[in-house]
């Protein structure tokens, strides 16, 4: 049976090499591809067996995986697997930043203000290469959901690492009139990485911090950040590298804090100022935690954290989370 089986997979694999480079040909010439299609109607056809059509299914994904595809095939061949085949066979799908979620109620969107301020920032920045439908959705949620929490305290908002503007805008935007009464402190140098602090040695891939720099140090973001918050005078941008530019202003009192800084030396020079000033049962949410990119910057962030008594929550979407006591 099983010899029957691969005899099967490598008649029809055959007939797709018959077709030549399926990248190429099947774009120039869209007889090919009908040709292709054909063939798999006609196995579909006489094959019945989900065991078998499941097999055919990962040697043709081995096929194309053997040939190194482009990103852009990758993306394209996996949103097709959850479009047609996960999605009709489940309540729900979440796919964005990097996480798959199946049957999750994802019930954020159901409100209004969320899924408005949400759609509004949508497309500002490509975050990953597959370029999900639900990009960094999940991520907002969390602040949205920490700043409401934190706001139960007396303090003021902070976050470290603006980039576009983007989460602390949805932020201030739900949380609206619930904190205009309050600062909202945006610390940013707008440069890229600071000089002093950061270094091509803090990433597993000593290519990131290259390629991350040219694309904060774009000249046009922070006017666009200002025009962004030119609405609320409750928001304060101070530009300039951290920890220097706490030297500039710096609240009493926080209640919620968001460190995006992408940087080990960075962050725990942010969290040495910033710390203490941290209300018991503020929020603390740290943007990169759990990615794998950034194990420098988790194990110095668990060491400071351990050395006071809390431990961080790493959560699916790549962020970290205190409370602190």
């Amino acid at each position: 049976m099983l010899g029957t089986l691969r005899y099967r997979i490598k008649r029809l694999i055959k007939r797709f090499e018959h077709t030549a480079s399926l990248r190429e040909s099947a774009a120039a010439h869209p007889a090919t591809g009908r040709n292709v299609m054909a063939a798999l109607d006609e196995f579909l056809r006489q094959e019945q067996s989900y065991d078998t059509r499941g097999e055919l299914f990962a040697a043709i994904a081995a096929r194309f995986a053997a040939e190194h595809p482009p990103s852009s095939q990758i993306r394209t061949m996996f949103n097709a697997v959850l479009d047609h085949v996960l999605a009709p066979m489940h309540h729900s799908v979440f796919w964005g930043d990097r996480m798959l979620t199946i049957d999750k109620a994802a019930g954020f969107f159901d409100e209004e203000a969320f899924d408005r301020s949400y759609r509004t920032i949508r497309g500002s920045h490509i975050y990953d290469s597959y370029d999900p439908p639900h990009t960094i959705a999940w991520r907002l949620h969390t602040l949205v959901w920490a700043a409401r929490s934190a706001i139960a305290h007396k303090g003021d908002l902070v976050e470290c690492g603006v980039f576009k503007g983007d989460m602390s805008w949805v932020v201030a935007s739900i949380l609206g009139d619930k904190i205009t009464d309050r600062t909202f402190y945006l610390y940013d140098s707008f440069e890229g990485f600071s000089p002093k602090l950061s270094s091509a040695a803090d990433f597993d891939d000593p290519g990131f911090l290259k390629m991350a720099d040219e694309i904060y140090r774009d000249p046009a973001i922070y006017q666009a950040v200002v025009k962004k918050f030119a609405n609320m005078p409750h928001v304060k941008i101070i530009r300039g590298f951290v920890p220097d530019t706490l030297k500039i202003a710096i609240p009493e009192r926080i209640v919620f804090l968001h460190i995006d800084l992408n940087s080990p030396a960075a962050e725990i020079a942010a969290l040495e100022h910033l710390f203490d000033r941290v209300v018991s049962g503020g929020y603390i949410v740290f943007d990169d935690y759990g990615w794998k990119q950034f194990k420098k910057q988790r194990d110095a962030e668990n060491k400071f954290m351990a050395e006071r008594g809390h431990f961080i929550l790493e959560l699916p979407t790549g962020q970290g989370l205190v409370i602190k006591q």
